[in-house]
């Protein structure tokens, strides 16, 4: 069985919300075809990870997934600019 997002994690009080908002936000980002939008939100989601030091479960690894796979598509798909490139290795 696979996990969703956690429960209350789209209340803007959950410590969830601003991961979430982020993973959206990749997703519609992409589909606009705004690749260096999208860069900018993959950073804010690997630091919401990075500094709320969530539980390791399930939606959270598959976050992990995710962002690792969408950085690689767009790498290897050449659909950043040297800004989105930078905004892929920087910490915000």
């Amino acid at each position: 069985m696979t996990q969703g997002v956690p429960e209350s994690g789209l209340r803007r009080n959950s410590i969830y919300y601003n991961l979430i908002t982020s993973i959206n936000h990749t997703i519609a980002l992409l589909v606009s075809s705004s690749y260096d939008d999208v860069a900018l939100f993959i950073n804010r989601a690997n630091k919401e990870i990075d500094e709320r030091h969530f539980i390791e479960t399930t939606y959270i690894e598959l976050c992990r997934e995710y962002l690792k796979t969408l950085t690689n598509y767009l790498e290897d798909n050449n659909l950043l600019s040297s800004n989105g490139q930078d905004l892929l290795k920087m910490k915000e």
